[in-house]
């Protein structure tokens, strides 16, 4: 190409440029016109590959523009959403310090669980103490890449689109446990767009804060597993009723199947879906190489056997797991014990509490049955019959009917010699021996529909059940036992049945406790110059009470004259007590009284002495454990030690009391109760067979009956009563209702206790008296008693003459 040169001389002249041509090769030298100025080079635009590469139409260029403004508005407004997200996103710093809702526990002086509280049953288990079988299960079903990837797996979520589309339904899930750690504790339960973006953000954070056994630890302790229980040990007690150290691969690939859908795969109310699922999770084991082939076969082979525990609070002892639940709310607040994961200790003793039961139990029914059959409680017609047994059958538990158990039957035939009965899809035999204690009842009194308790005593060869007749008491009762030497309750029941009523009526009853109270009067008079051969004539007196005049009597209405203080306690003399309360002066008495431990104020009246106060069963066995302690007044123990979640001991209780009776005081009056056992209204209780005291008590018109006793190692009591003013039935008493329980649980609560006696103090001497004087007793003469006394306190003078009459009491106006 040639060169092109042109002249500028002026302003019209021409220029000679040396450039390319644009025309043509074949003339070089071309003059540029002066007519075509050119700008100075320096003046012109640079030419850039933008500008080259625009196109030279204005629409184009214009769609171009608009594009390039497009992108950068939508660069600007995904930075913006980025970072409106990024400010709503929680802080994730709280799962370094992991502190969930937890289920606080209550645990038997033993070491066994018998109560829990919780809104989210969980249990926090340290990822050290889960099997690794365990946590290879849920990363095979959950995450096989969990270890890999760095908080969320694309790869992961295509692979769970092909196999949910394969199968048809949901068999896997696109999120990491990672992602699902981010749900379940960060994040609420929407499903839009924004908050799986807010997912994503945390799960990568979260990946760059915490170590993958940390996330792992999390999960597992977090996840839900269905029918309440959350986290892997929560779900292994309730489906399988093992700690999850103790899981068989085939159990551990159950709980591992549930994540994705904790109803749908439960396996006690899907077991075919959840074997689907316990399948899968064994076959991507064995994919990702955490078992072999063998493993596999030997879990498949097993299947699925549970043994589901229920979602229940109160495990055993009921009434006392409650009485703790109570105190924990009012040293912790409410809502403390289902939230703080607490382990609580108590010094319940598993043996004396079953004991404590089934003697309360069977005392119950005994005097149930004394008052007589009330019959059927309902009767069905037509298919209402086949109806309840259907739905019976599908409920009951085979153990429901071992001997021993007491079931509802119907019944299907009966005649003179018996009644046939049917439990669900069992046959039954009730004969009519079996309804002897009914008196009047008979086999042939019962109709076709009529629905009866039986109690199970056997079971044929042929499955046909032997049954006797029951029927659920009307009557309640309560029973609670102390440890003499520390205070701790080892046994309480509050009631017959505490699925039907959770009132505690060992701590929470305020009842008059009769003759049972009669004690601390005494207790009262040997410290004011009274000793157990005091004399006191037992004969009609009449007193002038609260402006009401007032003649107290005696149980058997009867008058037995002159009457030691042992004898009157022993007999329980209702006029000897009166009027020993009566010398000793209702203030003296009163401000006495306090030191058995008693809160309330006592009113100033002679009823007191035989019991018109109110008291709770918790009280007059505290009060006692005084006699039974040499004057010691121990705090009831009921919780022995408070831990945390992290084991860390939050109080701890010691036995504690205060010296609030002599030593000396105190044993005469568990000598004078011996002598109530001995030969006296509590000698039911005699067949115990070791040293004991007590004493009976009976309320006006029979509407409570107690008994108080101790050994020197246990102290217990019994009320027996109705809720309502209802009059127990004639003649029980506290000696016919109460002392039976009594003597049945101490029986075997004591049953591995060695034979102890009640130690003797240094202030006490034992003289022969005179039983009709109370004085020192000549030789051979009279009737000689020996007698304990305070040193000192002991009669000098020699019963002269045993002659006395009741004249002489009233001449000296005794």
């Amino acid at each position: 190409m040639g060169n092109v040169r042109g002249t500028r001389e002026g302003p019209n002249r021409t220029r000679r440029v040396k450039r390319p041509c644009a025309l043509t090769h074949r003339n070089p030298d071309v003059t540029l016109p002066a007519a075509m100025p050119r700008t100075p080079s320096r003046f012109r635009p640079r030419e850039t590959a933008r500008h080259r590469f625009l196109p030279r139409s204005k629409p184009l260029r214009w769609l171009v523009y608009g594009a390039a403004a497009l992108l950068l508005a939508s660069a600007t407004g995904a930075l913006l959403f980025y970072r409106a997200v990024e400010r709503g996103l929680p802080a994730i710093e709280q799962l370094a310090n992991y502190q969930p809702s937890t289920a606080s526990q209550v645990f038997a002086a033993d070491g066994t669980r018998i109560g829990e509280f919780y809104f989210e049953k969980r249990y926090l288990v340290p990822l050290d103490k889960i099997p690794e079988m365990v946590r290879q299960a849920f990363i095979a079903a959950e995450d096989a890449d969990f270890y890999r990837h760095g908080g969320v797996d694309a790869g992961g979520m295509i692979r769970a689109f092909y196999h949910n589309v394969v199968a048809g339904e949901v068999v896997q899930g696109g999120s990491t446990i990672t992602q699902q750690v981010v749900k379940a504790l960060l994040l609420n339960p929407e499903r839009s767009y924004e908050r799986k973006i807010k997912e994503i953000l945390l799960a990568l954070r979260i990946e760059r804060q915490l170590s993958k056994d940390q996330i792992l630890y999390l999960y597992l302790n977090q996840i839900y597993l269905g029918s309440g229980a959350y986290g892997v040990a929560a779900a292994a007690g309730h489906y399988f009723d093992k700690d999850i150290k103790d899981l068989s691969l085939a159990e551990a690939a159950v709980l591992a199947g549930l994540p994705q859908a904790p109803s749908r795969y439960s396996p006690i109310r899907h077991p075919e879906r959840a074997r689907r699922r316990q399948l899968y999770v064994l076959e991507r084991m064995e994919g990702e190489g955490f078992i072999t082939r063998e493993q596999k076969r030997v879990a498949i082979a097993e299947g699925i056997r549970l043994n589901a525990s229920r979602s229940r609070s109160y495990l055993r002892a009921p009434h006392y797991v409650e009485h703790v639940r109570r105190f924990l709310e009012g040293r912790y607040g409410g809502r403390a014990p289902y939230q703080l994961g607490l382990e609580i200790y108590t010094p319940l003793d598993l043996g004396m509490q079953d004991a404590a039961e089934e003697a309360l139990r069977d005392g119950l029914r005994a005097l149930d049955r004394r008052r007589g059959y009330r019959g059927p409680h309902r009767h069905l017609d037509g298919e209402t019959i086949r109806k309840f047994l259907d739905d019976q059958a599908r409920t009951l538990d085979p153990a429901d009917l071992a001997p021993g158990k007491t079931v509802e039957a119907v019944v299907m035939g009966a005649n003179r010699a018996r009644a046939t009965l049917f439990v669900g899809s069992t046959a039954a035999i009730l004969p009519a021996e079996g309804m002897a204690w009914s008196k009047s009842f008979t086999p042939q009194k019962l109709r076709v529909g009529d629905v009866i308790r039986v109690r199970i005593e056997s079971k044929g060869k042929d499955g046909v059940l032997q049954g006797t007749l029951d029927q659920e008491p009307e009557v309640e009762g309560a029973l609670l036992a102390l440890d003499t030497a520390t205070g701790s309750v080892r046994a309480m029941v509050g009631g017959s049945t505490f699925h039907q009523s959770q009132f505690n009526r060992a701590v929470q009853a305020l009842r008059q406790p009769g003759s049972a109270f009669k004690p601390f009067v005494y207790a009262a008079a040997l410290d004011h110059e009274y000793t157990p051969a005091s004399i006191v004539l037992d004969a009609p007196v009449v007193y002038q009470d609260w402006n009401k005049v007032w003649k107290p009597e005696n149980y058997d209405e009867k008058w037995h004259g002159p009457t030691t203080l042992r004898d009157a306690l022993t007999f329980s003399r209702n006029v000897v007590t009166v009027k020993v309360a009566a010398d000793i002066g209702l203030p003296y008495l009163t401000s006495y009284l306090p030191r058995f431990g008693f809160a309330r104020p006592f009113a100033q009246h002679l009823s007191i002495a035989l019991g018109s106060v109110e008291v709770t069963l918790l009280e007059l066995v505290r009060a006692y454990d005084v006699f039974a302690t040499q004057g010691k007044l121990f705090d009831p123990i009921f919780v022995s030690r408070i831990a945390d979640r992290s084991g860390r001991v939050l109080e701890e209780r010691d036995p504690s009391f205060q010296q609030v009776l002599s030593p000396e005081t105190s044993y005469l009056m568990t000598s004078l109760m011996e002598d109530v056992i001995r030969r006296g209204t509590g000698r039911r209780a005699l067949a115990l067979g070791r040293p004991a005291a007590g004493k009976t008590g009976t309320t006006n018109e029979h509407m409570d009956a107690w008994f108080v006793g101790y050994t020197p190692d246990l102290v217990a009591g019994v009320w027996v009563g109705f809720d309502e003013k209802r009059i127990l039935g004639k003649k029980e008493t506290g000696g016919r209702a109460a002392v039976p329980i009594w003597l049945d649980f101490m029986q075997k609560a004591l049953a591995k206790t060695p034979v102890s006696d009640f130690p003797i103090p240094p202030g006490v001497v034992f003289v022969n008296i005179d039983k009709q004087t109370g004085l020192r007793a000549a030789p051979d003469e009279g009737e000689i008693l020996l007698e304990c006394f305070r040193r000192g306190n002991e009669p000098q003078e020699v019963a002269k003459r045993a002659t006395l009459t009741a004249d002489d009491f009233f001449r000296n106006d005794f």
